[in-house]
Protein backbone atom coordinates (compact mmCIF):
# COMPACT_ATOMS: atom_id res chain seq x y z
CA UNK A 1 0.00 0.00 0.00
CA UNK A 2 1.92 3.38 -0.93
CA UNK A 3 0.72 6.31 0.92
CA UNK A 4 1.21 9.87 -0.80
CA UNK A 5 2.22 11.47 2.78
CA UNK A 6 2.65 14.88 0.66
CA UNK A 7 -0.82 15.22 0.26
CA UNK A 8 -2.93 16.56 3.24
CA UNK A 9 -5.81 14.72 2.23
CA UNK A 10 -4.13 11.27 2.09
CA UNK A 11 -2.41 11.58 5.87
CA UNK A 12 -5.66 12.29 7.04
CA UNK A 13 -6.97 9.40 5.47
CA UNK A 14 -4.22 7.10 6.33
CA UNK A 15 -4.53 8.55 10.13
CA UNK A 16 -8.51 7.68 9.85
CA UNK A 17 -7.90 4.41 9.10
CA UNK A 18 -5.43 3.34 11.63
CA UNK A 19 -7.50 5.18 14.05
CA UNK A 20 -10.42 3.38 13.09
CA UNK A 21 -8.66 0.02 13.87
CA UNK A 22 -7.42 1.85 17.05
CA UNK A 23 -11.02 2.30 18.28
CA UNK A 24 -13.15 -0.65 17.31
CA UNK A 25 -13.50 -2.05 20.80
CA UNK A 26 -14.82 1.57 22.17
CA UNK A 27 -16.64 2.96 19.29
CA UNK A 28 -19.74 2.13 19.87
CA UNK A 29 -19.63 4.88 23.13
CA UNK A 30 -17.38 7.02 22.46
CA UNK A 31 -15.80 6.40 19.24
CA UNK A 32 -16.72 9.22 16.73
CA UNK A 33 -16.07 12.14 19.57
CA UNK A 34 -13.22 10.86 20.59
CA UNK A 35 -11.75 10.47 16.50
CA UNK A 36 -12.78 14.35 16.40
CA UNK A 37 -11.07 15.60 19.34
CA UNK A 38 -7.54 13.51 18.39
CA UNK A 39 -8.12 14.88 14.97
CA UNK A 40 -8.38 18.10 15.83
CA UNK A 41 -5.57 17.92 18.30
CA UNK A 42 -3.03 16.48 15.82
CA UNK A 43 -4.28 19.30 13.35
CA UNK A 44 -2.95 21.80 16.15
CA UNK A 45 0.33 20.24 16.79
CA UNK A 46 1.26 19.89 13.65
CA UNK A 47 0.05 23.85 12.72
CA UNK A 48 1.96 24.59 16.47
CA UNK A 49 5.28 22.74 14.64
CA UNK A 50 5.03 23.92 11.15
CA UNK A 51 4.67 27.78 12.82
CA UNK A 52 7.89 27.17 15.42
CA UNK A 53 10.13 25.58 12.42
CA UNK A 54 8.93 28.57 9.74
CA UNK A 55 10.09 30.81 13.02
CA UNK A 56 13.50 28.98 13.34
CA UNK A 57 14.14 28.60 9.39
CA UNK A 58 13.45 32.48 9.42
CA UNK A 59 16.04 33.00 12.54
CA UNK A 60 18.59 31.00 10.61
CA UNK A 61 18.58 32.97 6.96
CA UNK A 62 18.33 36.14 9.02
CA UNK A 63 21.81 35.01 11.12
CA UNK A 64 23.23 33.67 7.73
CA UNK A 65 22.25 36.55 6.18
CA UNK A 66 24.03 38.96 9.04
CA UNK A 67 27.36 36.57 9.01
CA UNK A 68 27.36 36.79 5.01
CA UNK A 69 27.25 40.86 5.27
CA UNK A 70 29.90 40.81 8.00
CA UNK A 71 32.68 38.32 6.29
CA UNK A 72 31.62 40.79 3.26
CA UNK A 73 33.07 43.76 4.82
CA UNK A 74 35.82 41.86 6.71
CA UNK A 75 37.18 40.99 2.76
CA UNK A 76 36.43 44.58 1.89
CA UNK A 77 38.39 45.96 4.72
CA UNK A 78 36.37 47.74 6.91
CA UNK A 79 35.92 47.19 10.27
CA UNK A 80 33.99 45.37 11.98
CA UNK A 81 30.91 47.02 13.84
CA UNK A 82 31.49 46.83 17.54
CA UNK A 83 27.66 45.37 19.13
CA UNK A 84 25.82 47.96 21.20
CA UNK A 85 27.68 50.85 19.69
CA UNK A 86 28.56 53.47 16.98
CA UNK A 87 31.32 53.96 15.57
CA UNK A 88 31.90 57.33 17.16
CA UNK A 89 31.41 55.60 20.48
CA UNK A 90 34.49 53.19 19.75
CA UNK A 91 37.44 54.28 21.61
CA UNK A 92 41.27 53.88 19.68
CA UNK A 93 44.20 52.77 21.58
CA UNK A 94 47.78 54.38 20.94
CA UNK A 95 48.80 52.21 18.29
CA UNK A 96 45.31 52.23 16.22
CA UNK A 97 43.52 49.73 17.54
CA UNK A 98 39.51 49.51 18.97
CA UNK A 99 39.21 49.66 22.69
CA UNK A 100 35.70 47.93 23.67
CA UNK A 101 34.58 46.84 26.67
CA UNK A 102 35.19 42.98 27.68
CA UNK A 103 31.91 40.63 28.06
CA UNK A 104 31.93 38.71 31.29
CA UNK A 105 32.94 35.73 29.43
CA UNK A 106 36.15 37.58 28.01
CA UNK A 107 37.01 38.45 31.38
CA UNK A 108 37.15 35.31 32.64
CA UNK A 109 39.41 34.11 30.04
CA UNK A 110 41.86 36.80 30.80
CA UNK A 111 41.21 35.61 34.27
CA UNK A 112 42.71 32.33 33.70
CA UNK A 113 45.53 32.91 31.24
Amino acid sequence: MSIDFGKKEAREGYLQAKLDDLLDGINSSYGQALLDELMSRLEATINDFNKEVDELMGSLKKSSEEKEKLIEKIKAGEPPKVEGKSSDQVEETEDGEEKRDLSEWEKRLEGIS
